[in-house]
């Protein structure tokens, strides 16, 4: 078995795991929503009582399309592999979710 490097395709990993703090409230607290709040970014779309649609969910594409795209590039990277199969089932869930939401 060949021993995988650490490399760019690693960074797929790093940028799932920001994907999940960025999206998901944990203990009361969301990364994106305080960050987007700071810059005074709308994080609802009914933000008088944070209701509608979560604005934050869609900036987490930022980090899921680079992930998976460095994950197939740079396959023979340690954890592009996870980074792959993570970002794949993360997009497909809020793919899924939207439809849900029309």
């Amino acid at each position: 078995m060949k021993n995988k490097k650490v490399g760019i395709g690693s960074i797929s990993l790093i940028l799932v795991i920001i994907a999940f703090f960025w999206a998901f409230e944990i203990n009361g607290f969301c990364l994106g929503d305080s960050i987007l709040a700071t810059l005074n970014i709308p994080t609802w779309s009914n933000s008088a009582n944070a209701s509608g649609i979560h604005y934050t969910v869609f900036y987490t594409f930022i980090f899921l399309i680079p992930a998976l795209v460095l994950s197939i590039k740079y396959k023979e990277d340690k954890f592009s592999l996870a980074g792959k199969v993570l970002s794949i089932f993360f997009l497909s869930e809020l793919i899924i979710s939207f439809f849900f939401m029309i």
